[in-house]
């Protein structure tokens, strides 16, 4: 079957820019989520060079760049977009600094790859699109579920019609199990970063987690439907958080109805003990005319005790059928899917292409904004207590403001 390498990353339908190599810049280096992962992808990439790290802490970013090699250590971001040297900057830091560095970037002649969520509000997110446009640069938001072995699998078999027409989008969300050496650098904190679960610094209100994670369960909903456009959402919100949320609030329960009123979508969270349930991490079930698909994403797979799960099963025509990238084991979780490093990498390797080649994104800015509203209005809906049309959310509309 085709892969997903070959859809992504294909010859070029654009002009080839005067160089074949980008200069790129990453911001936030020295952060514990999301850096590890493009410091270990990017030098994968042929197409990049490495060539500055920046972060706030001065004495850990030149540490950082002496130990990886890089030639170049800025504390300061101002200094960084200055300099002629970089053609792209790569966005690693909390969603409340996401608008005002994209958009300093832009009108530096720098492109932006930047992390999800895009930005705290429509608002923010548009203006980011605009600074690109009006610059002439390049701008795609790091979706990197868009761009998971498993789940370019399964659209590949969606799009190759093996179950016929999409039906449902079912997705699971179970505890996650980070493996020992992960576990170990982030000294048993897993990803618990204090901005993580600030209601303004993370842009969710008292929902900072659907904030940092809804990006990722509607990109995956709208990739295993044709990228078709969702038109209204309906939270279960439930009176308290998990873990260091739990004086906040959760959602434990989201629908969707796709436009067009044919297919829907469910995604499920359930908080226990990684014994009590058959899988952990991330998983979705793709519902079609004539069969199913279980996939598993980040973290995904069979929970402790239970013989490894196949990433990829194919049930249709009274038959089963098993799928794996061979991406090998992942850095972070202890599952047999690849996800930060590989599936970063994938992303990080299209943005090049898209800014070197003159190739369509695979996740485009407006994708990135599509999303972003989406886990907006699942927000609204979980704080106003009904149903939210993603056409009803104000363009200044925050979570952490909200009423």
């Amino acid at each position: 079957m085709r892969t997903g390498g070959e859809f992504l990353f294909g010859p070029s339908n654009g002009v080839l820019m005067s160089y074949d190599r980008l200069n790129i810049a990453l911001v936030g280096a020295a952060g514990l989520v999301a850096a590890p992962a493009h410091l270990n992808a990017i030098p994968t990439i042929d197409r990049f060079n490495l060539v500055a790290l920046c972060d706030v802490n001065a004495d850990a970013v030149q540490a950082l760049a002496s130990e990886r090699g890089v030639g170049k250590a800025y504390s300061s971001y101002e200094e960084l977009l200055a300099d002629p040297g970089i053609d792209a900057v790569d966005l690693v830091t909390p969603p409340f600094m996401h608008a005002e560095m994209a958009i300093a970037a832009a009108r530096a002649g720098k492109h932006v790859y930047v992390e999800k969520p895009m930005a705290r509000s429509l608002g923010e997110a548009r203006a980011m699109v605009r600074a690109a446009s009006e610059a002439g640069v390049r701008l795609m938001v790091g979706e990197s579920y868009v761009f998971h072995g498993p789940h370019l699998v399964a659209r590949n078999l969606i799009e190759g019609d093996a179950i016929g027409e999409v039906v449902q989008v079912r997705q699971t969300r179970g505890p996650w199990l980070f493996n020992e050496a992960e576990n170990e650098r982030l000294g048993g904190r897993g990803h618990h970063i204090a901005w993580r679960y600030d209601p303004a610094l993370s842009g969710g209100g008292d929902f900072p987690w659907m904030m940092d994670h809804g990006p990722h369960f509607f990109a995956t909903a709208r990739l295993f439907n044709g990228m078709s456009a969702i038109e209204r959402v309906n939270a279960l919100p439930h009176p308290h958080g998990e873990g260091r949320e739990a004086h906040l609030r959760g959602i434990t329960s989201v629908t969707w109805m796709y436009e067009g009123g044919e297919v829907d979508g469910l995604w499920m969270q359930a908080e226990t003990a990684p014994e009590a349930g058959r899988y952990v991490g991330f998983r979705t079930e793709i519902v079609g005319a004539r069969g199913t698909i279980l996939v598993f994403g980040e973290g995904g797979g069979s929970a402790p005790g239970y013989p490894q799960v196949a990433p990829v099963t194919l049930y249709a025509d009274g038959t089963e059928k098993t799928f794996d990238p061979g991406e090998g084991d992942d850095r972070s979780w202890s599952s047999n899917n690849s996800y930060y490093d590989r599936a970063h990498g994938n992303a990080l390797r299209n943005f090049a292409c898209t800014v070197l080649d003159g190739m369509p994104p695979r996740y485009a800015p407006e994708d990135g904004v599509a999303d972003l509203t989406a886990t907006l209005a699942t927000i609204k809906s979980a704080i106003d207590g009904r149903p939210v049309a993603l056409a009803d959310v104000p363009e200044d509309w925050t979570a952490y403001q909200a009423d």
